[in-house]
């Protein structure tokens, strides 16, 4: 397929066939990027699992055969051991290895819930994301990377506190559920923060430019990339980029004017 992240967001503008676009936001890291044989195999694990829905309908035996299937059938768990990999926020390879981050994991929570007629979310908490079942009554949560357990706001609290070492204080607003663009965005997030740790300068460049892409209005995005551009000597296209991200910014960002001045110069 000749498909890539810029047509499937002009085709899915919402994100709504989110397991797709999250093979899309990673497919540099793919030898074949096509989303068809792993977007079959999600089928057929939708399918297996409509057969194993409990008669008389139960929610909550629904929900425990969703859980129980993604993490004792399927094998799924979030990777402790080596958790910064990259590849644990690619959905064909985390479903080969069996173990991901948390965001890859509650994308594939989210996905089959959802076609299995679920109104699954995703829910963006800082440094951990879980997910969320909407109910006329409220909303229930899971976390995919502790084995699909119950998460309630204490729990919430507590994955916030360990995950951002007490810096960040929970608040019940952090559990309101994040639209699936802004969730294939944290996942490329995630992606780019480790390729600059490790100095991964041409991959930081394909995922600050998924980034752009998925957020065409937000200056930060192109600043971004313009600081990998720097790094990989390319000063037209960083200029180019901060003058972009000027203009977003309504001119308001003296750290931005500061930057081009400098970079003019050289």
């Amino acid at each position: 397929m000749t498909l890539s992240l810029h047509e499937y967001l002009q085709s899915d503008p919402e994100c709504n066939h989110l397991a797709e676009g999250a093979v899309w936001a990673v497919a540099p890291m793919l030898p074949d990027p096509d989303p068809v044989p792993f977007l079959k195999e999600l089928d057929a694990w939708a399918f297996e699992l409509a057969g194993k829905m409990p008669l008389p309908w139960s929610l909550h035996k629904a929900l425990d055969a969703l859980n129980h299937f993604l993490t004792e059938e399927m094998g799924l768990r979030g990777d402790t051991e080596t958790y910064d990999r990259p590849e644990n926020a690619v959905l064909p390879l985390v479903v080969e290895s069996k173990h991901g981050l948390p965001i890859a994991l509650s994308i594939l929570w989210i996905d089959v819930a959802r076609r299995l007629g679920l109104d699954a979310v995703g829910i963006a908490l800082p440094g951990h994301f879980i997910t969320g079942l909407r109910l006329d009554v409220g909303t229930l949560y899971f976390d995919p990377f502790n084995r699909c357990r119950a998460v309630g706001e204490e729990d919430a609290a507590l994955l916030v506190s360990r995950a951002t070492e007490g810096r960040v204080i929970f608040d019940p607003s952090m559990l309101v559920p994040v639209s699936h663009r802004a969730t294939l965005t944290r996942l490329t997030r995630n992606l780019h923060i480790r390729f600059l740790r490790n100095q991964l300068w041409n991959d930081a460049f394909w995922a600050t430019t998924h980034l752009v892409l998925l957020n065409p209005g937000d200056p930060l995005a192109y600043r971004d990339r313009a600081m990998v551009q720097v790094r990989r000597g390319d000063i037209p296209g960083a200029l180019g980029d901060l003058l972009i991200a000027q203009s977003l910014a309504g001119n308001q960002d003296p750290s931005i004017r500061e930057w081009i001045r400098r970079l003019e110069k050289t």
